[in-house]
């Protein structure tokens, strides 16, 4: 007999239900959550390897999480390409503060860098975000808050996404802008 779901029917890999929400929700005043197409508490948070710590160890993060679980809870990850300005920025603001070139040519390269760096596209980081499905009574609460500290000895930082992060997570999601 086939068992039913209150989750969702959509398919495997379908992102439009998932990301069409209703709108936010604080829970346990502590973290923002979507409400998701079907009444669901969706929550959010970014996962990403420390880069001060050698021995990180994502694999063993991610079984630690998903052998945490309980039967019927929803986890997803998502790993998607978003800009970053950061590289970009940091480079033009040196070559802005080099010193006045002693030539016109050199000048000219100067500008011709400059100018070069603010019509280049845009470099992107791969972000991987976690999505939880609040299951009823907020029962695995306690769970999604215990998620940083299980990261941690494997060198995986956790940050919970607010109403403002997930909101241009869906949006980012349905209208990707990869020029």
């Amino acid at each position: 007999m086939p068992q039913s779901s209150n989750q969702s029917d959509a398919p495997i890999g379908e992102t439009r239900p998932y990301v069409m929400g209703k709108g936010f929700t604080r829970v346990d005043d502590s973290y923002d959550a979507l409400i998701g197409y079907n009444d669901s508490k969706r929550l959010f948070a970014e996962i990403e390897a420390n880069p001060d710590r050698p021995e990180v160890r994502p694999q063993d993060a991610y079984a630690t999480l998903l052998t945490s679980m309980q039967p019927g809870w929803t986890l997803r990850f998502l790993q998607i390409f978003w800009p970053d300005p950061l590289p970009r920025r940091n480079f033009q603001k040196e070559v802005v503060g080099w010193a006045k070139p002693n030539s016109e040519g050199l000048e000219i390269l100067r500008e011709g860098l400059l100018l070069a760096i603010e019509e280049s596209s845009l470099p992107f980081i791969r972000r991987t975000i976690i999505e939880y499905v609040l299951p009823p009574n907020n029962e695995g609460l306690a769970w999604w808050g215990s998620i940083p500290g299980m990261c941690l000895g494997y060198g995986i930082e956790v940050s919970f996404l607010n109403s403002e992060e997930i909101q241009a997570l869906a949006q980012w999601i349905l209208n990707p802008s990869l020029e």
